[in-house]
């Protein structure tokens, strides 16, 4: 079977979100080695650990998502007949969709004024530091737009668990 595109990106996301992991672990560690051995600390490695923590949470959302395996709440659907889960389905969907809409477009709003705004220590602009974030939720958008596509035609899934 042919994987989508979005699966493919996906694949791709928490490939760069474990190495996000890696790095987020190493540069705390050497800050903690530094501090406890040599009384030295680098604001530059909590930055840029950070940064990857931010870009890790927000493209490990759409993936997530699309496996299913955000948080849910799902007794109203185990207890409803299947064309009322079906609608529920697609309505969660959509607003997984307009959330994201939601959240650009706040972010967008945001940036408008504070873009250039560098990071304290290393001085990495605020429209540099956050966009993992921005990538992510692009991705959540695409992602829950495909999702909503296979649910009106019917694909039991609705484009869940599709893995590379």
């Amino acid at each position: 079977m042919e994987k989508s595109l979005i699966a493919r990106i996906g694949w791709f996301f928490e490939k760069i979100a474990i190495l996000c992991l890696a790095v987020i672990a190493t540069l705390i560690f050497i800050q903690i080695i530094l501090r406890n051995l040599f009384s030295l600390a680098f604001v530059g490695f909590e930055e840029v650990a950070r940064l990857a923590h931010i870009t890790m949470v927000f493209l490990l959302v759409p993936v997530l998502y699309r496996e299913g395996m955000h948080v849910t709440i799902d007794i109203v659907l185990q207890k409803s007949p299947p064309a009322v889960r079906r609608l529920l389905t697609i309505f969660s969907t959509l607003l997984t969709a307009a959330y994201g809409l939601f959240f650009l477009f706040s972010e967008y709003q945001f940036m408008l004024k504070n873009a250039t705004v560098p990071s304290p220590g290393l001085g990495i602009p605020n429209i540099v530091f956050f966009s993992g974030a921005y990538v992510g939720m692009t991705f959540l958008v695409l992602t829950a737009v495909e999702m909503l596509m296979e649910q009106i035609k019917g694909r039991k899934d609705g484009g869940a668990h599709e893995r590379v």
